[in-house]
This record gives C-alpha cells, sequence and structure tokens, in this order.
C-alpha cells in the first residue's frame, strides 16, 4: 500500500475525529519526537490487495506526549496529517504497570484498536506497538522514537 494512500486515509479520520493539538505543559511526563518501526498489513480487497506484507512504517516529523492529570491518563499525538488524543478519540488510556521503575506501560485501547507504549525513562525513548483490526487500514506495528521525560 502507498504512503499516499495512508496518509490520504489518515487525514480523513483525523478531519472526522476533529481533534485539535493541545500545547500542555501541566501534566506532561514525556515528548517524543517521529516514531520509525515496521508493520505487517494485512490483505484487503481494497487498501491492500497484494498483502499481507511487511513494510516499514512510521510516523514522520512526529510528536507523542503522554500526559498525566490526577487520575487521568491521555496521550496526544501529532504528525503531518494533524494532531489528537486517545481520549479524543473515545479510547480508555491507563497504566499498565505500576510505573515504579524506568519504565512506564500505558494502554490506549477502543473497539478499533489497542496501542501500548512502554515509555523507558533511563534510555529516553518509548516502543510502541499498534494494533489495528476494525479501521480501514488493518495491521499490527512495532515503533520507536526519542524522548525527554520531566519529574514524574
Amino acid at each position: 500500500m502507498g504512503r499516499a494512500s495512508l496518509a490520504l486515509i489518515g487525514a480523513g479520520l483525523i478531519a472526522a475525529a476533529g481533534g485539535t493539538f493541545a500545547a500542555e505543559s501541566q501534566g506532561v511526563i514525556a515528548r517524543c519526537g517521529e516514531s520509525k518501526g515496521q508493520g505487517y498489513f494485512f490483505r484487503d480487497a481494497f487498501y491492500n490487495p497484494n498483502g499481507p506484507n511487511w513494510a516499514e512504517d512510521g510516523i514522520t516529523n512526529g510528536k507523542i506526549i503522554l500526559v498525566h492529570l490526577g487520575d487521568e491518563w491521555d496521550i496526544q499525538f501529532d504528525d503531518s496529517l494533524g494532531a489528537n488524543s486517545y481520549r479524543q478519540e473515545g479510547a480508555t488510556v491507563m497504566p499498565l504497570n505500576d510505573g515504579s521503575g524506568p519504565f512506564l506501560t500505558i494502554g490506549a485501547f477502543t473497539g478499533t484498536y489497542t496501542d501500548i507504549y512502554t515509555f523507558d525513562m533511563s534510555g529516553g525513548e518509548v516502543v510502541w506497538t499498534s494494533a489495528k483490526s476494525g479501521t480501514p487500514i488493518k495491521k499490527v506495528a512495532i515503533y520507536r522514537s526519542s524522548c525527554s521525560f520531566t519529574a514524574r
């Protein structure tokens, strides 16, 4: 599947969600840049008729921002297509470990995808996976991004 096709589909999804990027400073735990990785794209008669296949995948010039305010968690993301957050998409966002060590794992779940982020505070990075089965492009992918962290 071509990158242009993915970009058009992504732009439509973000526009439909009405997402805007909140430049929060309060509650920000991590700020991360572009993500690079690999994705396994399932065969789909319309979007990927020659699949399934592995392909390089990523978010060029992207941003990932982890926010924690009180009991509420969110991950905001921004790329060349626009900005959004998991909570804006209606996802449940929650920690999957206690975060007492150098690793903090956060999950974002809806009926159409599951994204898991493991933030490595000592290594200055996040490694995250994305499993999308109810979206137009069905895939499972893993990505890495460099991050800067504030005190928790």
